[in-house]
C-alpha cells in the first residue's frame, strides 16, 4: 500500500521508530493520545491526562525526576502504555535550515554535525539533533534541523527509567502541533498559536516545515489570576468564572475587563510582531517568504468565549480554532471520542501520535 504523502510533508525524525502513543508533557500536565490505524484512516484509542505538581518540571526542564517517574508509573498501571513519542518545549530547542551539496543520505547527519556549532550556542557533543529533507535538487539538499541540549533529554529519560514506558522519539512541540492542525499536503504558510495554561507557543509553518518558534509567558492562568485578583476570589472560583463566562462576559467589573484585555493585547502584539518580521525579512537563502494565510489557534484555553474574536481584531489574516483531527480521519460518519473543545488541548499529543515509521 502506498504511503500517504502526508509523511513527505511532515516526515518523522530519525530516532528509533514504531507506532507509539503521543505524550505531551508541559510544566503543569501531561496528555496522551493513541491513534489506531484502520483502512480509511485512524481512530482514537486510549487517551487521558494527568496533572503535574508545580516544581516537578520548570520551563520544560525536569527538576524532580523521581516525582515525574511516579506519575509515569501511575499512567502505566492505569492505561498499560508501552511506547510513547514525547514532546519537547520550544524554549530549549533550536530550529534552523541548511543548504547542503548533494550527497548520500548516510552522509547528511555528519555534514550537519560539522555545521551545528555555527547555528546553536552548544558544542556538538552536547547536542542531540534531527533533520528533515525539505527539498532536493540535482545539486543541493535543503534540510530543516531541530536541536536540543543533550542533558535536557537525559532528564526525561531518567524519569522514564523503570516505569515500563519506553520513549521511542522526542520531538519539538511545534512540529507535533503542525502535524496535527495543518491539513495534509497544504504547502501554504500558517501561524500556529498554542494558548496553554502557563505559556503560549507561536510557530510559523511554511511548505510543510516549521520555520520559526517562540514562546510567550502568557497563558490561561494569567487570565484566571487577573479575575481572582480583581474580584478578590480564590483561583478555583476565578477559573470557574472564566470557563462559564469567557473573556468578554467574565464580569461587569471594569478593572477585570481592562486586565483581561491588556493580557490578550500583549499576546496579540507578539503575534503581530512575529508576523511582521516574517513578511518583511527574506529567508536564510535570500528568498522572499510567502504570506501567512491563516492563524490556527489551539491549546487548553483557546476555546474561551470571546477569546478568538478579540485576539483576531487588528490582525492581518483570519484566526480560526484549529481542527486538531483534520489528518486523523476524513470519514464524515466518524465521531471521535474526544469532543472538539477538548481536542484543542490535545493538539500536541495528536500530532505525536500521527507519527509513523517511514
Amino acid at each position: 500500500m502506498e504511503r500517504s504523502k502526508f509523511y513527505k510533508f511532515f516526515p518523522p525524525p530519525q530516532f528509533l521508530q514504531m507506532p507509539a502513543v503521543g505524550l505531551d508533557i508541559s510544566d503543569v500536565s501531561m496528555r496522551f493520545v493513541e491513534l489506531v490505524e484502520k483502512r480509511k484512516g485512524f481512530v482514537i484509542g486510549r487517551f487521558g491526562e494527568r496533572a503535574i505538581p508545580r516544581g516537578v518540571i520548570e520551563s520544560g526542564e525536569v527538576k524532580k525526576p523521581a516525582e515525574l517517574r511516579a506519575i509515569f508509573s501511575d499512567i502505566k498501571k492505569a492505561y498499560d502504555l508501552e511506547f510513547v513519542s514525547v514532546s519537547l518545549p520550544e524554549e530549549k530547542a533550536y530550529l534552523f535550515d541548511l543548504r547542503l551539496p548533494t550527497m548520500k543520505y548516510r552522509e547528511i547527519r555528519g555534514a550537519i554535525e560539522l555545521s551545528l556549532e555555527d547555528h546553536v550556542p552548544l558544542r556538538a557533543n552536547e547536542t542531540l539533533f534531527d533533520y528533515d529533507i525539505v527539498k532536493e535538487t540535482e545539486t543541493a539538499l535543503h534540510v530543516s534541523v531541530s536541536a536540543v541540549p543533550r542533558t535536557f533529554v537525559l532528564g526525561y529519560l531518567e524519569a522514564f527509567s523503570g516505569t515500563g514506558i519506553s520513549p521511542t522519539a522526542f520531538e519539538v512541540e511545534a512540529q507535533s502541533v503542525a502535524r496535527s492542525v495543518v491539513p495534509e499536503g497544504d504547502m501554504q504558510s500558517f501561524m500556529l498559536v498554542d494558548f496553554g495554561k502557563t505559556r503560549t507557543g507561536i510557530a510559523i509553518v511554511s511548505e510543510g516545515t516549521v520555520e520559526f518558534t517562540s514562546t510567550v509567558p502568557i497563558g490561561g492562568s494569567s487570565l484566571t489570576d487577573a479575575i481572582a485578583k480583581n474580584l478578590k476570589v480564590t483561583y478555583d472560583e476565578a477559573e470557574k468564572i472564566k470557563r462559564e463566562k469567557g473573556i468578554l462576559g467574565s464580569t461587569t467589573n471594569e478593572n477585570v475587563s481592562l486586565s483581561l484585555m491588556t493580557i490578550i493585547s500583549i499576546l496579540r502584539d507578539e503575534i503581530t510582531r512575529h508576523q511582521s518580521y516574517w513578511q518583511t525579512h527574506n529567508d536564510e537563502f535570500g528568498k522572499k517568504r510567502a504570506d501567512i494565510q491563516k492563524i490556527y489557534l489551539c491549546g487548553g484555553d483557546s476555546n474561551l468565549a470571546g477569546f478568538a474574536e478579540y485576539l483576531a481584531s487588528g490582525l492581518y489574516c483570519p484566526v480560526e480554532l484549529a481542527n486538531t483531527l483534520v489528518n486523523v480521519n476524513t470519514l464524515d460518519k466518524y465521531v471521535p471520542e474526544i469532543s472538539f473543545n477538548d481536542s484543542l488541548r490535545y493538539a500536541t499529543a495528536i500530532g505525536l501520535a500521527l507519527r509513523r515509521p517511514k
